[in-house]
């Protein structure tokens, strides 16, 4: 059995951002994610998971959230709203932070769903599409953003399948699940978890689920997608950390 799964679920813009204020309060109590044997990220999910996957800074990565989570503000708005943007520029906003970055050496799985026939796809190192393509894909929220081409065909937001895949975590001893959109606020996506969750369980996996607290809930309102309220969304989520850092060290180990 392999040792420790991260899962990181989708959440938008506000999502990624509470999860980097989490990682961030994380590691400085001594946790780290980072030591993952697996992760596992399916939209807003998969931007941070690759992040955690390729070894990256917490501390340093937070920050990028107080300059608009690395991106030009007029992309933010872009992503914000969707208006007008066409593939390429989609898959040119989400390529620009990676800075040329390839799939880290750690095992990373990315989620995204097939648009013409609604099937699940997880892109991996080994499955030919280039990272920020996979991550674009698995980002990529219909009727928002544009499907991304992969090998001749599109793909949309692998949250159209499930707001976390935690399945793809079975086999792993310890599983920690950080899902912005798996609590009862958001019905299907919490169903899905739940599911998912009892299945590992099934198959001899511990699990530990960190939803968003009433705090950040409060932050996220009802639309993930603001850039504004970056900020507070990473505050949030070193609040959160910081309070969850014994529960998580004890999991995590």
């Amino acid at each position: 059995m392999t040792e420790r799964a991260l899962v990181l679920g989708g959440g938008g813009i506000l999502g990624i951002a509470w999860m980097l204020g989490l990682w961030t309060s994380l590691a400085e109590a001594g946790v780290r994610l980072e030591d993952a044997d697996l992760v596992v990220g399916t939209s807003a999910g998969s931007v941070v998971g690759t992040l955690v996957a390729g070894g990256g800074q917490p501390a340093q990565l937070a920050g990028l959230v107080q300059a608009g989570l690395a991106l030009p503000p007029e992309a933010v708005a872009k992503v914000a709203t969707g208006t007008g943007l066409t593939e390429e520029e989609w898959v040119g906003i989400v390529a620009a932070p990676l800075g040329g970055a390839t799939w880290p050496a750690k095992p990373l799985r990315i989620s995204a769903v097939d648009e013409a026939s609604g099937e699940a796809v997880i892109w991996t190192r080994e499955s030919g599409a280039p990272l920020a393509r996979a991550i674009a894909s698995s980002c990529a929220v219909p009727n928002l953003l544009p499907p991304v081409t992969i090998n001749g065909r599109r793909y949309i937001d692998g949250g159209a399948r499930s707001g976390t895949h935690a399945d793809q975590a079975l086999g792993c001893r310890r599983v920690l699940i950080i899902a912005p959109m798996g609590g009862p606020k958001y019905a299907l996506g919490h169903e899905m978890l739940e599911k998912e969750r009892a299945q590992l369980e099934a198959a001899g996996s511990r699990v530990l689920v960190v939803l968003p607290d009433a705090r950040t809930e409060q932050v996220f309102g009802d639309n993930l997608m603001i850039p504004d309220r970056a900020p507070d969304a990473a505050a949030a989520g070193l609040e959160q950390g910081a309070r969850l850092a014994e529960e998580v060290r004890a999991f995590w180990g």
